[in-house]
């Protein structure tokens, strides 16, 4: 594509400005211009070869103009277009990134449609980034707004919730909550299951109405937001007195989050650990 004298005007510029941009913030001030109807100094976030295509319902693939794109945009009014973000990943190696961003569009603050963009990004020699390639897909059945929730509090509910789940004896609760790929490691050395086996293993307790019931009393919780995947750790309060736990969890591809890994392991205090090693015959 060709840049016309407008968008080239606006490329050479900009092209020195922030140049310490990381991809996500290029994204945010892209997204930011969007809904502010100002595009007066976008044009240095896209490559001069940058290309912008479109997949419909219908499978019919649509070549944009991002020149087209950014005169319309400033012609819109404040507030007119928000594309809302559900979530952004992002990989990255040396000068290319690649940007994963669930969408949901709001057209003067109704829903209007949703799908995904897919961005590409390249560093130039002054060391910007740049958009290089935007592709998304459109439809117009099952949008929803994105969850406004900090993933960390997204994560501790999740914690919480399955917690409470074994507590009330809720198994389609509480396996509801775990990938299927997912792993439970347990306090016996032999408690390494799969979720089916874990299962298998519990469904008779809950089915008893006596599963059991942890309260977390601390957790610290670990997110990257470039990846789908969150770590914590936590202390809890368990009928075998403390324990510790672990859990991974990865975000799925309807951006829900599973535990896909939990380790749980009994807490024994420093000065207990001879009065255990002599109860599990390790003196």
């Amino acid at each position: 594509m060709r840049y016309g004298p407008t968008l080239l005007l606006f490329y050479l510029l900009c092209t020195c400005v922030r140049a310490q941009d990381t991809p996500r913030e290029v994204l945010l001030r892209l997204f930011d211009g969007m809904r502010s109807g100002d595009s007066t100094g976008m044009a240095a976030l896209f490559h001069p070869r940058a290309t912008l295509n479109s997949l419909g319902e219908g499978g019919a693939l649509q070549q944009g103009s991002i020149e087209s794109w950014l005169t319309a945009l400033n012609q819109s009014a404040p507030g007119t277009l928000d594309e809302q973000l559900h979530y952004t990943e992002i990989r990255t190696d040396g000068g290319l990134a690649t940007a994963w961003t669930p969408y949901t569009f709001v057209l003067n603050g109704a829903v209007h449609h949703c799908g995904t963009n897919t961005f590409q990004l390249v560093q130039n020699a002054a060391g910007n980034w740049q958009i290089l390639n935007i592709a998304d897909t459109r439809r117009t059945t099952g949008c929803a707004l994105p969850d406004t929730t900090s993933v960390d509090q997204q994560l501790n509910e999740l914690a919480d919730d399955w917690h409470a789940a074994a507590a009330r004896a809720d198994a389609t609760g509480y396996f509801g909550m775990l990938a299927d790929s997912a792993v439970y490691t347990g306090t016996d050395p032999a408690e390494h299951w799969t979720k089916a086996q874990f299962e298998a293993f519990a469904r008779p307790y809950f089915a008893a109405g006596e599963a059991w019931d942890f309260t977390a009393t601390e957790r610290h919780v670990s997110y990257d937001p470039d990846t789908p995947t969150a770590y914590w750790d936590e202390l809890l309060d368990t009928w075998m007195g403390p324990c510790r736990g672990t859990g991974i969890a990865e975000r799925n591809a309807a951006g829900e989050w599973k535990i896909v890994h939990y380790t749980l392991s009994v807490a024994v205090p420093n000065e207990r650990m001879e009065g255990y090693r002599a109860l599990i015959g390790k003196e």
